[in-house]
């Protein structure tokens, strides 16, 4: 079973649709009815596809992915507990079908969105981002994301992980928890030390303003 997932661009991680609860059409779908099941994919591909693309960091990837996260889901739903939150498990379906993919494939980045204040949350003031009067800030601003992608690729699994969900995904502490079944305070401590390390490895390229 194969769903249509198209995106012009990279979507943002928006909120599922009100409507019925997804407990519902999760019965509905294990039940059959493909229409249930569609509607699942329309409130939750953006928030898949952000997790995703975050960790892969190629869009292409991103969108394959995303597909094969939602036919697995599809394939799983007989095993769903319905005590469980819908969206947690599929984030945990894709979570691991991302470090699956990555420990696979073992080759370069492609850029991914930095709008989650990745660079904020590891100690440095954000840049003017009024670029269009300044072209030379828009080619500071190119390399910088360059810099900062390589940066969060050479993070050790478990920190990269638990930075991109956070800071680039925007999930809280205590959601990242349940996706990787550990506790909050282990959580915690991966985002700090990740920081830490993104810290250490830009401090050389960034001015930081005194």
């Amino acid at each position: 079973m194969r769903f249509m997932l198209s995106y012009a661009r990279p979507p943002s991680a928006a909120p599922a649709e009100s409507g019925r609860p997804d407990l519902i059409l999760v019965r509905e779908a294990r039940a059959g009815d493909a229409s249930a099941y569609g509607e699942l994919v329309r409130r939750y591909q953006d928030r898949v596809f952000t997790l995703i693309y975050g960790l892969v960091q190629n869009y292409d990837d991103a969108l394959d992915l995303t597909q094969d996260v939602f036919v697995r889901a599809h394939g799983s739903l007989s095993r769903f507990r319905e005590e469980a939150v819908f969206y947690t498990w599929l984030y945990r379906i894709a979570l691991n079908a991302c470090i699956d993919f990555n420990r696979r494939k073992k080759r370069g980045v492609e850029p991914f969105s930095l709008d989650g204040d990745v660079l904020t949350e590891a100690g440095f003031e954000p840049s003017d981002q009024r670029t269009s009067s300044q072209p030379d800030r828009a080619l500071e601003n190119k390399e910088l994301g360059r810099l900062l992608r390589q940066a969060i690729a050479g993070l050790p699994e478990p920190l990269r992980v638990a930075v991109v969900l956070h800071d680039i995904d925007g999930l809280q502490q205590k959601e990242i928890a349940a996706l990787l079944n550990c506790p909050i305070g282990t959580v915690k401590s991966r985002i700090q030390r990740g920081r830490c390390e993104l810290r250490l490895k830009l401090l050389p390229f960034i001015e930081v303003d005194r």
